[in-house]
């Protein structure tokens, strides 16, 4: 019986474990431009993407604050926002990052804003 108590223990310790961070990590590319909770505008940029440098695969984001330059490695994940679409939203690439694109980037370090984590590119007319 006391091992059974403990095995019980042991698995509501590990679901309490299991932050609710991990749950929008795994849901982010379904969420809209600017709306992810406590990540939107404090952990990202929101702009236009103004140049786009596929050789050294880098976007310009202009956004209120200037310009940024960015990373955009082969471990970036890039999402296509169609919620203007009224459409669900879809795993993109680096082609779908194109000049003009509303963009979110969340950085891999927030502090530096050097290498994109994950990229959200609207896409607003078909």
């Amino acid at each position: 019986m006391h091992a059974f108590l403990s095995g019980i223990g042991m698995a509501v310790a590990l679901l309490g474990a299991i932050s609710p961070a991990h749950g929008q990590k795994e849901t982010e590319r379904f969420i809209p431009i600017g709306q992810s909770p406590g990540v939107s505008q404090k952990q990202t940029s929101i702009g236009e993407i103004a140049e786009v440098n596929a050789a050294g695969r880098t976007v310009t984001v202009a956004e209120q604050a200037g310009r940024r330059t960015v990373k955009i490695t082969e471990k970036t994940r890039v999402w296509i926002d169609r919620t203007k679409l009224k459409q669900a939203n879809l795993t993109g690439s680096f082609a779908d990052l194109q000049k003009g694109r509303r963009i979110e980037v969340k950085y891999e370090d927030p502090e530096r804003r050097q290498i994109a984590d994950w990229v959200k590119v609207e896409i607003a007319r078909p």
